[in-house]
């Protein structure tokens, strides 16, 4: 007969298996007294292991594809388990507006992160920032920044005629330029600026932690109570690595302006503003530290987006030349080519308006929106929503829905225009998914929109934008290829750009004779 011999678990398999029995048996029982009606949870994949869920089931890469593909088989409103762990994911507009608009008090929560606006628990502490962040960036102030996002836009066109093939640096260095301005006052270097070479860094850790699927916390929240060192909190270990750095991103530049502003040098921004209107009467350590909470999250909120918005900008046209054309035509009806377009003439281009929304729906910056946790058990279209559920509102699946979109996966404008070529406002517009949902929505969009335009109105007045040849002189034929995490961007592509005439040469050339 065959032997056979009980071996003792190691003590490092022991704690954890433990750990997440205790928290499995927990779960079971608190949902039973919390849904006494038996209501049933939303539909999903049915195959469901038990104690493991449908672990096996969760995607990695690009969860927000089959997000999308489960909502189009289970409705929009799709519930898994993870190891005891809820998730629902919202495929519908109507579904997110429900949730987190109609019901935000229960569904505003997230799983905190530093100083990140985006990420902050709900509560008195994200109230105080948030109110901050939209003194500066409603849409009744952005205007006041058109002029730093033309002088931006333009600077970008030397650049590009010298060193075409660095086009995604020549961007990261315009967008940044941008909104170091606005927020700081602080004019970047040319070359290795500290400041960008610390965000991009930071900014780049963040979008892989957001990713779901990056940490075992994102399945087990309770891990969040364990120390470091304990098996699955590799989030911890990181986080004590990464801190540094987050905390170098928004420390940097705002004591170097506030060194400025003891100097009598420092230029009016919002670090400024919001300095000078520190009274005698409140805290000023706690003062102080909201308004460089604030204005960190605008540099790295607006940069990290609007970089990955561009370089789309820039795939679309290779990939659509039919697109470039429709609006060069449009640039050239306005300017006669003799000028660069300004946002005077925004209202005149209702095609390179439909453009700048037709890319932030066709492959939107973050297609699965920063995860929300339920406060309190809830009940929804019949379905029982436990508290502590995970809940993502799936951009892709709403800006995708071929109802509203007929063929959402091929780029046209003409999507979001009458047949006479004005804007029709009947189009559900991008903005709705693309920043988020409920009181988390971005509110930092109305500057991206400026940014964008500008960026695109300029760069199409005078440059042409094409595909990469072969050996034989062939184009290459590109297709979007993105990158997966919280902040998705194009993965590095090539294409050639060159000035449309002798006329466009002119003014780019004007443009770098001038001081900025």
């Amino acid at each position: 007969m065959p032997s056979f011999e009980l071996t003792a678990l190691p003590a490092s398999a022991v704690i954890p298996l433990t750990g997440t029995c205790l928290y499995l048996g927990w779960q079971y029982l608190r949902r039973r007294l919390a849904n006494p009606h038996g209501l049933p949870l939303p539909p999903g994949p049915s195959r469901r292991i038990p104690w493991v869920g449908n672990a096996s089931d969760m995607p990695t890469g690009h969860p927000w594809l089959k997000y999308d593909e489960w909502t189009k088989e289970y409705g929009d409103v799709v519930y898994l388990e993870s190891f005891g762990q809820g998730i629902v994911i919202l495929g519908s507009l109507e579904a997110c507006v429900d949730i987190f608009d109609r019901r935000s008090s229960n569904f505003s929560d997230r799983m905190g992160w530093g100083w990140i606006l985006s990420t902050m628990n709900y509560g008195e502490r994200w109230r105080k920032r948030r109110r901050a962040f939209h003194q500066f960036f409603n849409v009744n102030q952005v205007h006041q920044y058109r002029p730093i996002q033309l002088r931006e836009a333009r600077a970008l066109l030397p650049r590009l005629l010298e060193s075409p093939e660095r086009f995604a640096h020549h961007l990261r260095h315009t967008l940044s330029a941008v909104i170091m301005d606005v927020t700081y006052g602080i004019k970047i270097a040319d070359t290795n600026d500290k400041y960008i070479t610390k965000a991009e860094e930071a900014i780049s850790r963040f979008a892989h932690a957001g990713n779901p699927t990056t940490y075992l916390v994102n399945t087990f929240p309770w891990l969040k109570h364990v120390p470091a060192w304990f098996p699955g909190a590799q989030f911890k270990r990181d986080a004590i690595k990464w801190r540094p750095l987050s905390h170098e991103m928004v420390t940097w530049p705002f004591e170097d302006t506030k060194d400025l502003m003891r100097q009598g040098t420092a230029k009016p921004c919002i670090l400024t503003a919001l300095l000078d209107r520190i009274t005698d009467e409140e805290d000023r350590a706690e003062a102080e530290l909201i308004v460089r909470d604030v204005t960190g999250v605008a540099y790295a909120d607006r940069v990290g987006k609007t970089i990955s918005a561009t370089q789309t900008f820039f795939l679309a046209m290779v990939m659509y030349p039919e697109v470039q054309k429709k609006a060069q035509e449009e640039l050239d009806a306005i300017t006669r080519g003799t000028r660069l377009p300004d946002f005077d003439d925004l209202g005149s281009l209702p095609y390179v308006s439909a453009l700048c929304k037709e890319v932030m729906r066709w492959q939107p910056v973050v297609p699965l929106a920063v995860v929300h946790t339920s406060v309190e058990d809830d009940e929804y279209r019949g379905y029982h929503l436990p508290k502590g559920t995970l809940f993502f509102g799936n951009a892709w699946s709403i800006l995708h829905d071929p109802k509203e979109y007929p063929d959402p996966e091929v780029f046209k404008p003409e999507r979001f225009l009458k047949d006479d070529g004005t804007l029709n406002p009947a189009v559900r517009d991008p903005g709705v998914a693309a920043f988020g949902f409920g009181r988390r929505i971005c509110p930092g969009r109305w500057m991206s929109d400026q940014t964008l335009f500008s960026v695109v109105a300029t760069v199409l007045a005078v440059y042409s934008i094409a595909p990469p040849l072969d050996m034989d002189g062939k184009a290459i034929k590109l297709f979007p290829d993105m990158t997966p995490g919280m902040l998705s961007y194009p993965r590095p592509f090539e294409c050639i750009i060159s000035p449309r005439s002798t006329q466009s040469l002119k003014l780019i050339q004007e443009v770098e004779g001038e001081t900025y």
